[in-house]
């Protein structure tokens, strides 16, 4: 059956090129347009540089400042924040996808940009909040947010442009996961605050992507193992077989969960465990069972997704809003798991169906109904009354969609939304 699904869609690519010779070929990708105006409006507003926030000078590096000032980005898309990280990658394999360069060197410049001015805001990090100062989460090393998910795309740009000091970095981040971040006693990654001994579900993103690379990177499969621990014990403390649903979070001093099951936490966790089937070897011998997992996730969350294609803020609650980071990061798992042969075809409908909701959200280039960041809390109406605004935290995640949703137009023609004969 496997084999024959590959022969099927060998003939449909074919069907696909001589389509493409009689002056069809505009079709096959049809999304695309929709997906570079995004990507496009990053890199337009991407400015790299400083601003000093009394006087309003723009310096383009950091040697010409003075530390002891009130400095700031002159965009946000150049931080040290892990919804970059998720923006770079995606850049990344849209580049490779597309065979354009513009958008490799987007993440190769925020690289560069990092790498050459942190060393002078180094002496800032004594005795100041994280948040002071420019690349404030670069010295922390005080959760996984602040490093983990940010490194994974640093490995990434790494591998393509070799830095000692990315290296020294991306060393020094794997040292603190493994020996001085945060656990439970079984070893299950969790945080000391505001509750100690807490497990959100945002974590597992915040961790396995940047594991799974460092296995692939070290080729030391202690970090493969660590990433497979992790999303096998979160969804030990965190799914809820009721709902095929996670939570958020998980108490360790009552031994219970919280009471939401938030959209954009269960977008973390199907994320997670994407990243790590695209490094993990496909001989190993754990690899069916993060599988079996996604599947079991991807297939659950598809029953909760609402006419529009988009998914509530909290899943099981109608009443709650829509939300587009959310439905980005169901649509770019389940997008993936079809085109790896994890889910069956039918299933790029439910992917299909959630970019049209994000598309329906987008205004020029920017993407709405984002909803800030979240912490974990005990009572729906926290979740329920979150604002929602154009931020960067939704759009990696919308670029990785819409290029899964690509591939997959690209090998089997267009989609039509409302054609689910077809599958």
């Amino acid at each position: 059956m496997y084999i024959m699904k590959k022969i099927f869609k060998s003939f449909i690519s074919t069907v696909i090129l001589l389509s493409a010779i009689t002056g069809q070929a505009q079709e096959s990708l049809k999304y695309q347009e929709s997906l570079l105006k995004i990507a496009d409006g990053i890199v337009r507003d991407n400015i790299r540089g400083f601003v000093d926030y009394e006087t309003g000078i723009v310096y383009n590096d950091a040697s010409k400042l003075d530390p002891l000032k009130k400095i700031g980005f002159l965009s946000g898309y150049s931080r040290m924040y892990y919804p970059n990280s998720i923006i770079n990658i995606a850049m990344l394999e849209l580049g490779d996808f597309l065979n354009e360069q513009k958008y490799i060197d987007y993440s190769i410049k925020n690289y560069n940009f990092i790498f050459d001015n942190v060393k002078y805001f180094k002496g800032q990090a004594n005795g100041r909040s994280k948040w002071g100062y420019p690349f404030g989460e670069f010295f922390a090393f005080d959760y996984l947010d602040d490093c983990g998910a940010m490194t994974a795309s640093i490995i990434d740009i790494y591998i393509r442009k070799e830095r000692s000091d990315a290296k020294k970095y991306i060393d020094n981040v794997a040292e603190f996961m493994q020996k001085d971040m945060y656990r439970l006693s079984d070893g299950t990654f969790c945080r000391h605050e505001p509750v100690d001994q807490t497990i959100w579900a945002d974590d597992l993103y915040m961790s396995v992507p940047f594991l799974a690379r460092m296995g692939k990177l070290s080729g030391d499969d202690k970090y493969f193992d660590d990433a497979i621990k992790q999303v096998l014990q979160f969804d030990e403390y965190l799914w809820e077989n009721n709902t095929g649903l996670y939570y958020h979070s998980w108490y360790s001093d009552n031994k219970e969960n919280s009471i939401a099951h938030w959209g954009r936490a269960n977008g973390w966790v199907a994320m997670a465990q994407v990243e790590l089937l695209k490094s993990l070897p496909a001989d190993h011998p754990k690899r069916q069972v993060i599988v079996d997992n996604l599947i079991k996730q991807l297939i659950n969350v598809s029953k909760y997704q609402n006419v529009s294609g988009l998914w509530h803020q909290l899943l099981n609650k109608e009443t709650s809003f829509l939300e587009t980071s959310g439905t980005a990061m169901f649509t770019y798992a389940i997008a993936y798991a079809v085109n790896n042969d994890i889910l069956p075809d039918r299933y790029i409908s439910v992917a299909v169906l959630g970019l049209e909701g994000i598309l329906s959200q987008t205004d020029n280039h920017r993407v709405n109904s984002i909803s800030m960041g979240t912490g974990i809390a005990n009572d729906l109406s926290y979740y329920e009354t979150r604002a929602t605004r154009t931020n960067n935290v939704g759009f990696g995640a919308v670029l990785l969609a819409g290029l899964e949703i690509l591939k997959y137009e690209k090998a089997n023609g267009v989609i039509k939304v409302n054609d689910r004969h077809r599958w």
